[in-house]
């Protein structure tokens, strides 16, 4: 297999320490130069995390949580100044839960697509349930800017009935994400935005761009769904305000105004049901939005407990 980086920022979770491990088990070790971003984690964490980095392996540490974006962008800039060789960069989140088959797989989609169309920019993992993991919960999605909302492929079919697929999408999810070093270096890579449509942000770009995103069902990774109804106060922040910022750079104003509606309902519907904190955090991202100003999760949760 081609040299390949594998980036994973940890923050709060141990999954990486079984991770890394045992990727280096698998028979194409020899070809992985993993980066492991260790993110405001705490000092025992932190030593353990550490302790992984041998020939070939990095650990960059930062002295608070940044967020899965700046994580990544400085995976991202690790890998591309460490390993120069390594032209694919594997994305890969903490607790996601790769197979043996996950990377290799991506690599050879990435390979076949490359060879038909060299401005090929990513090709993600199709993501299974982890409550069952037969179930494809996203395989890659189509996103639509003025709507602010993405539409899953695949979605809810069992891989047995899909069979190897390979789609062209807008965008795959980041937490199984083979990135073209190629299209890093043609029109960039993320911004940093905390948490939330980095990812998908970076799809839509690299599709003006001229360049293609693809996921593929030969390559599955199995990671928890994330449940709206459950996000506390400063997620919600996040994806306000994150997908304000979305809006307005691939949808301009009518797109803004549309997230702005939505945003009201979903406020309405949290005032009705008692999580005012969740409206105050909304609240907050429209602000911050008009004025530009960006947060970390504990600049959130202090200017929400300031707030009230």
């Amino acid at each position: 297999m081609k040299p390949v980086s594998v980036v994973i920022p940890v923050y709060g979770r141990d999954d990486a320490l079984e991770i890394v491990p045992f990727l280096m088990r698998q028979p194409y070790a020899d070809a992985l130069k993993i980066v492991v971003i260790d993110n405001g984690n705490s000092a025992e964490r932190s030593a353990r995390l550490k302790a992984l980095a041998h020939d070939g392996a990095e650990v960059v540490s930062f002295p608070e949580n940044r967020g899965g974006s700046a994580a990544y962008i400085a995976g991202m800039e690790t890998a591309r100044r460490k390993f120069p060789e390594c032209r694919y960069v594997w994305l890969l989140d903490d607790d996601a839960k790769p197979n043996g088959d996950t990377l290799p797989a991506l690599v050879e989609a990435m390979g076949r697509l490359v060879a038909g169309n060299p401005q090929t920019a990513s090709v993600g993992s199709a993501v299974m349930s982890a409550s069952d993991p037969e179930r494809i919960v996203e395989c890659g999605a189509s996103f639509c800017p003025l709507l602010g909302h993405a539409f899953s492929k695949l979605a809810g079919l069992r891989l047995a009935d899909v069979g190897s697929r390979t789609l062209r999408v807008d965008y795959a999810a980041a937490c199984s994400l083979l990135v073209n070093v190629a299209a890093v270096e043609a029109f960039g890579f993320w911004e940093d935005v905390f948490i939330h449509f980095d990812d998908i942000e970076w799809g839509i770009r690299a599709t003006k761009a001229g360049w293609s995103n693809h996921a593929t069902t030969a390559s599955t990774v199995v990671h928890p769904e994330f449940d709206q109804g459950k996000a506390g106060a400063w997620i919600c922040y996040f994806d306000a305000r994150n997908m304000y910022w979305l809006a307005a750079k691939h949808g301009g104003a009518a797109a803004v105004a549309c997230v702005r509606t939505k945003n009201a309902l979903k406020s309405l519907n949290d005032r009705l049901s008692g999580r005012r904190a969740r409206v105050a955090a909304r609240s907050l991202a429209w602000r911050d939005f008009r004025a530009g100003t960006r947060r970390t999760r504990n600049e959130v949760e202090e200017a929400l407990e300031a707030y009230g």
